[in-house]
C-alpha cells in the first residue's frame, strides 16, 4: 500500500533565532497564527493526517512557564548563539513569536493530527559542543511538556535534519518510536548542509522543479526498534521571483506522488509553518493543489494518508507472524 505523509517542523522563532532577526523574519513567524489554522482546515477537508514536529519550548504557556523548565544538562555549544536559551529577552518581549500553546491546542483538536517532537530547544546534534547526554536531557524536557498537554510523544524530527546515530540511543526509553530520516541521496544525506557548498545548494533548489532524484521512499530502521521514515521533498514557499515556474513545481510534486502511488512507496513531504507565514494565499492555494492530487491518487491507487506515528503500527503489523 502506498502512503502520503506530511511532517511540519513547527518551531516558531526558536528555529531561526540564530540565523534571522525579527525585523527580517518576524512577519513570517507572526503569520503562523493565521497559517496554521488554514493548513489544518485544508487537512480536515481532504482527510489528511500529518505530524506536527513541535519545539517543546513553543508549548510553554508563557515566558514564566518557559523559565521554570530547564534540562538537567544544558546545551553547551561552542557557538553560544546556537542555544535557544540565549534568546530569553527576545522571547519575553515578543511572546507570540515564541509561545503558541493555543495553536498547539488547535492541532490537537483537529482529527488525524499528531503532535510530534522537534526536540525541546531545537537541539542541534552536529554542532561543536553538543553531546548525547545534553540531547537526552533536552528530549526528557520535551516529553515532560508534551505530557503537560496530555500527549505521549511517539515521533521525532531532528532540527535541521542533523541525524547522528549516538543521539538516537536514548529515544526508545523516552517513548519515541519513529524518526524522520534524510533521503538516501548524496544531495540530502547530510541534512541541512548541502554537499558542495553553493553548487550543492543550487542543485537542491533545482530539485524542487526538476526530477533530479526519485522522491519515492521506503521505511527503514535506525536500530533499537526506531522506524526511519525518510523525507522525500521539501515544500518550498511561493516566491514572487519564481512565480512563473509554479506549474513546473506542481508537476514535479504531482509526478513524484504518482510514482510513489504506483510503486506502493511513500511520498513524504515536509516544510515549516513559518514558510507559509507570508504570501499565505499563494502558499495555501499551492498546497490545496497538492492535496487535491493526493485525493485523486487515493481514489485511483488506494494511496493512504499516514502520520509518522502510524508507521510504528504499520511496521509492527508487518512483523507479526502469519496465522
Amino acid at each position: 500500500m502506498s502512503a502520503f505523509t506530511i511532517s511540519l517542523d513547527f518551531e516558531l522563532f526558536w528555529g531561526v533565532a540564530d540565523i534571522a532577526d525579527i525585523k527580517s523574519y518576524g512577519a513570517n513567524v507572526e503569520g503562523e497564527w493565521q497559517a496554521v489554522p488554514a493548513i489544518l482546515a485544508l487537512f480536515r477537508r481532504y482527510g489528511v493526517r500529518a505530524s506536527w514536529a513541535t519545539v517543546g519550548m513553543a508549548m510553554c504557556r508563557d515566558y514564566r512557564h518557559w523559565q521554570s523548565l530547564r534540562p538537567v544538562v544544558m546545551p553547551a555549544y561552542r557557538n553560544s548563539r546556537l542555544s535557544a536559551y540565549a534568546y530569553g529577552s527576545m522571547a519575553q518581549a515578543h511572546p507570540r513569536l515564541f509561545f503558541a500553546r493555543p495553536l498547539i491546542e488547535r492541532i490537537l483538536e483537529t482529527p488525524g493530527q499528531e503532535l510530534a517532537s522537534h526536540t525541546y530547544s531545537h537541539y542541534l546534534c552536529n554542532e561543536e559542543g553538543a553531546s548525547p547526554d545534553q540531547f537526552a536531557a533536552d528530549m526528557a524536557c520535551a516529553t515532560d511538556i508534551a505530557a503537560d498537554l496530555g500527549i505521549k510523544l511517539r515521533s521525532l524530527v531532528m532540527p535541521r535534519n542533523q541525524i547522528h546515530p549516538r543521539y538516537l540511543e536514548c529515544l526508545p526509553r523516552l517513548g519515541i518510536r519513529v524518526v524522520r530520516g534524510n533521503a538516501d541521496h548524496w544531495l540530502y544525506r547530510s541534512g541541512h548542509r548541502a554537499p558542495g557548498g553553493i553548487a550543492g545548494r543550487a542543485v537542491r533548489l533545482a530539485d524542487a522543479w526538476l526530477p533530479l532524484h526519485s522522491a519515492t521512499v521506503q521505511t527503514g530502521s535506525f536500530g533499537n526498534d526506531l522506524v526511519n521514515v525518510p523525507a522525500s521533498l521539501f515544500l518550498r514557499p511561493w516566491s514572487r521571483t519564481l512565480a512563473g515556474l509554479e506549474a513546473l513545481r506542481m508537476r514535479r510534486l504531482q509526478n513524484s506522488m504518482t510514482e510513489a502511488a504506483r510503486s506502493d512507496g511513500i511520498f513524504h513531504l515536509w516544510w515549516h509553518p513559518h514558510n507559509f507565514g507570508v504570501n499565505q494565499a499563494e502558499n495555501l492555494r499551492f498546497l490545496e493543489g497538492v492535496l487535491q492530487h493526493y485525493a485523486r491518487l487515493r481514489g485511483e491507487f488506494g494511496m493512504q494518508s499516514m502520520a509518522m506515528r502510524d508507521f510504528e503500527q504499520s511496521q509492527h503489523q508487518q512483523a507479526l507472524p502469519h496465522a
